[in-house]
């Protein structure tokens, strides 16, 4: 049984090598539901600078709002940032955390992605992260076209 706080786990296989799956995850303006954003008719993209320690950024009514920093960096095997939309809430909200990982199997690349870092200032925004299975589907299109 898991606990309220355990992160949460999705996975999904592309038609696609891990290099490639990388590559569009990363690019996640391309790809990201501007509905999973609180302002879809100004969505302007999400942009990730490439390398540990960069920005993520997403872009509304082409103002930055900062959504995390990126924390690995390691094309085709692994990509994870520190995660806390601007509008989730007041202040003393700890960030979580997405670990994404890609493992070439046999013609497809399983993606697995992890949201965790749940702790008392940000679990009941846990809730509202039920849109990854739709993201990761929009992904894997992304992926295939």
């Amino acid at each position: 049984m898991s606990a309220p706080d355990d992160p949460l786990h999705h996975a999904v296989d592309v038609a696609s090598d891990a290099a490639r799956a990388f590559e569009v995850f990363t690019d996640l303006g391309a790809w990201w539901d501007p509905a999973s954003t609180p302002a879809p008719e100004t969505f302007g993209g999400i942009e990730v600078t490439p390398r540990a320690g960069g920005e993520v950024v997403l872009l509304l009514d082409g103002a930055p709002w900062p959504l995390g920093r990126v924390t690995a960096w390691e094309p085709g095997a692994r990509y994870a940032q520190t995660y806390l939309p601007h509008w989730w809430g007041p202040e003393g909200v700890q960030p979580t955390w997405l670990d994404v990982t890609f493992t070439d199997e046999g013609g497809v690349c399983l993606v697995q992605l992890s949201h965790g870092g749940w702790d008392a200032t940000n679990l009941a925004l846990r809730q509202r992260c039920t849109d990854w299975p739709d993201l990761l589907g929009r992904f894997a299109r992304a992926c295939a076209g």
